[in-house]
Order: structure tokens, then C-alpha cells, then sequence
């Protein structure tokens, strides 16, 4: 481990990058005051400066390999926070993976805006959302990070939604199938523990928790019926990472034409795939869908930035998916967009597009 992956290291390096940060605020304010500066010149000022902010943060993330430990106590959440067991044995397949410490623990999420109520007799029956927070696999707490995007879910989607928090591949035995063995036991709470039908479930996932629900729908389709796990009402991609394994090589990033208009940093991209990719043959049409589509289970809307990194592999997956005969595709894409407004857009200057982009998603719901 060197001196700057370890503490006291990291500390002093995650400090020095923050006093940084705050001082190229103003000097980039100014610098992108002429349109031709900017990484798009259809790009307000501010947006230019919180990408290269943001861009910036992930570089510092990924070099002093920050851990986001897995937190299941409910703090000051209550009954919004719910620790979630393992489902039974039934519901794994145990071929995903060969690694013999990765197996189902317990996990937890959070419901937005409020728990919701246990007597499905007093329900709305309107569309409840599973939601699988970003990250790359390495980082992310929904207890700071998601209340942006859940109340674009409350407010415009659905009824209520559940963040289900899962396994980083930043903590040991947490590359695949780790997240994907929450995930199912998140579904299976919602679907048994609740009593929720599956006709009301959306899964929902941004980023890699996009990819997870991608993972989702193929474990669904190819082992649903086997392990009693029926497909959901639909689903919904935001900025859905698609090419694990090309993410591992930085330069599958540094050399994409959307480089310099987008945020996602290409060593936080490669660090989190390197530490989430399984290399077992079972694990690799999961871990690369764009080059393996298949029949869905149910419907899927999908969403990409038209300025993202991403936005190539996206749109070859939704392609391929939709060449899938009796598969339900729709695609939307936000042109100026850099990486996942859906998630973060009030604090990257896309909060109008963001709203946009939900109501289009909710209205897509309410079609099912």
C-alpha cells in the first residue's frame, strides 16, 4: 500500500485537493468567460466550471483510493432505513462467480420521501422504484448524495422509491456478483417481505447502478421463473455504464471523442471496473451487455447525455438490445448533456434538463 493510499496519506492528499478545488473556482470562472474556452461553447460558464470541478474530485477519489464503507445502521433516518437479510438460497445462482468470499450478507436501503406503509391495503398502487445508486462501483452513499434525484422519483415518477445500497468493489469480496446478490435481495424484500407485486416495481439504476439493473434483467430473464423471482413492470437506465471491460484501460476514455465534454475521470473509471470485474466465463455476458444483449423481461427506458463518454456504447447497447425480437426499448437522449444530470444536475447546472428528463421517464411509467 503506498503512503498516499494509506492513512495518514490519503487525509493530507484529500485536504490539499480541496483547498485546491475552492481555489480554481474563481480563476476558472473567469477563464471560461469566452465561449471558446468552454468544453462545449453551447455550455453555460457554470457548467463548465463544475465539470472540470467534478472531473477533478473523481481524479483525487481514484488516486488516494478512497472506501466508502458499507453502512447498515439507521442513524437519524428511522424507519426510513431498513436493514434488509439475505433472501433465501433459492434465489442465487451459484455459478456467477468462483470467488468462494462472495456470498449473500445482509444490506440495507433507504426509502424516500417516506417509509412505505406496510398494510398493502393503504397503498396508492401507483409505481414504486427500486434505485441503484452511481458510484463506478467504488463510491457512493444515498444517505448524502441521492435526495436530488429521489425527489425527482416522488415528485414525477412515482409514489415512493427505495435506494437500495449494495456492496462497493472498493471493500474486499465486493466485485461482481456482490452488488448483484443485494440487489436481488432488495427486490425480494420489496416482493416478499412487503408484499409489493412485481406489475408495480420500476428497478432504476444510474451510472453502475444502471448496470446493475442491467444485470438484474438478465439474471431475471435467464433464471426469474427457476429461483421464483418474477420480471418487474419496467425499468429505467440513466448514464447505464454498458462496457465493464473496456473500462478497465484508461484509454478507452482518454480517447473517446467526448473526452474533454465530460466529468467521468479515467482513472476513477478504470479503478472502480478493475476492482468490480469478474474474469470467471460465467460472469462475462454481465459484465459486458453491450456485446451480449438478450430478451428482457420487461420493458426498458433508457437515457444518455449526448456529451458523455458513455454515449457511444450506450447507443450501440440500446441497438442491439432493441434488435432483440420482442424486446421494448425507448431511448432518450439530452444532447448537450455530460454525464448523468438525473443524478447530480442541481449541483452541475442541469437541473431544468433533469426535471425533463424525469417527467419523460414518469410519463413513459404511467404508459406501461
Amino acid at each position: 500500500m503506498s503512503p498516499i493510499t494509506s492513512i495518514p496519506g490519503k487525509y493530507i492528499w484529500a485536504t490539499g485537493a480541496v483547498l485546491l478545488n475552492f481555489a480554481k473556482f474563481p480563476i476558472l470562472s473567469v477563464y471560461y468567460l469566452p465561449k471558446y474556452t468552454r468544453p462545449h461553447p453551447e455550455w453555460t460558464v457554470f457548467q463548465s466550471v463544475m465539470n472540470n470541478l467534478m472531473n477533478s474530485f473523481l481524479y483525487h477519489t481514484a488516486f488516494v483510493q478512497s472506501v466508502t464503507r458499507l453502512d447498515l445502521t439507521p442513524g437519524s433516518l428511522g424507519d426510513r432505513f431498513v436493514a434488509i437479510q439475505p433472501g433465501p438460497d433459492q434465489i442465487y445462482v451459484k455459478s456467477l462467480g468462483s470467488d468462494p468470499g462472495i456470498k449473500p450478507l445482509p444490506t440495507g436501503g433507504i426509502w424516500f420521501p417516506t417509509a412505505v406503509d406496510k398494510n398493502p391495503a393503504s397503498r396508492s398502487g401507483k409505481p414504486i422504484l427500486l434505485h441503484f445508486h452511481p458510484g463506478g462501483y467504488v463510491m457512493g452513499d444515498v444517505r448524502m448524495d441521492g435526495s436530488f434525484a429521489a425527489g425527482l422519483m416522488t415528485e414525477r415518477i412515482g409514489s415512493h422509491s427505495f435506494w437500495s445500497l449494495y456492496r462497493l468493489a472498493s471493500n474486499p469480496h465486493g466485485k461482481f456478483p456482490a452488488a448483484l446478490q443485494d440487489a436481488l435481495a432488495a427486490y425480494h424484500y420489496l416482493l416478499k417481505d412487503l408484499s409489493i407485486p412485481a406489475s408495480q416495481i420500476v428497478l432504476s439504476g444510474d451510472s453502475a447502478g444502471g448496470h446493475i439493473v442491467i444485470c438484474m434483467l438478465r439474471y431475471l430473464a435467464e433464471h426469474g421463473d427457476a429461483v421464483g423471482l418474477p420480471a418487474p413492470k419496467g425499468a429505467l437506465l440513466f448514464s447505464p455504464a454498458t462496457n465493464l471491460a473496456a473500462a478497465t484501460n484508461p484509454k478507452s476514455l482518454e480517447e473517446n471523442h467526448n473526452y474533454q465534454t465530460d466529468y467521468l475521470d479515467p482513472l476513477f473509471i478504470s479503478w472502480g471496473a478493475s476492482r468490480f470485474v469478474n474474469n470467471d466465463p460465467a460472469a462475462a455476458p454481465y459484465m459486458n451487455p453491450l456485446k451480449k444483449p438478450f430478451k428482457s423481461p420487461c420493458p426498458i427506458w433508457v437515457y444518455c447525455g449526448g456529451c458523455e463518454v458513455f454515449y457511444d456504447d450506450v447507443t450501440e447497447f440500446v441497438a442491439k438490445m432493441e434488435s432483440v425480437t420482442g424486446n421494448n426499448v425507448t431511448y432518450r437522449v439530452e444532447k448537450l448533456a455530460n454525464h448523468d444530470i438525473f443524478f447530480a444536475g442541481n449541483l452541475m447546472g442541469w437541473k431544468a434538463e433533469a426535471e425533463k428528463i424525469a417527467d419523460e421517464a414518469g410519463a413513459w411509467v404511467a404508459g406501461l
